[in-house]
């Protein structure tokens, strides 16, 4: 948000998107990435977590696996079940990996934040506003 109610671009905001990729350009883990594991951990069950954010569990899978091949650790454990079925758990670095990004995501939304302030503050000395 730029400023105050009634101020001129209150109604506008400044967003942003994180995500590691290759030297490639090649992305690996974005936010779509962090919202697959962090509801795994939830659910426990690929297949629940892939319906609950609307795509295939192929494509759920694939991106667990993508992100493991680069990152060089697993992000889930499978448990064999009996007649209720198996579980899919995020392995202890999987939790760790959401920790690191929820981290990650704080301290970046809070200087962002900041520079957001003053990149609005700029907008408003250029329309002759301050």
């Amino acid at each position: 948000m730029a400023g105050h109610k009634g101020d001129p671009y209150y109604d506008i905001f400044l967003r942003y998107e994180m995500w590691l990729e290759t030297i490639g350009k090649e992305r690996i883990l974005d936010g779509e990435g962090f919202d697959l594991l962090v509801d795994l951990d939830r659910t426990g069950s690929l297949t629940a977590t892939a319906r609950n954010l609307g795509m295939s569990y192929r494509k759920a899978w694939g991106m667990l696996n993508d992100v493991e091949r680069h990152l060089g650790f697993r992000l889930t454990e499978k448990r064999r079940g009996g007649a209720s079925g198996g579980r899919t758990l995020l392995s202890e670095k999987g939790q760790q990996l959401v920790m690191a990004y929820n981290s990650l995501r704080h301290e970046t939304d809070i200087a962002m934040k900041s520079i957001a302030k003053v990149f609005f503050n700029r907008i408003n000395e250029i329309n002759g506003l301050k």
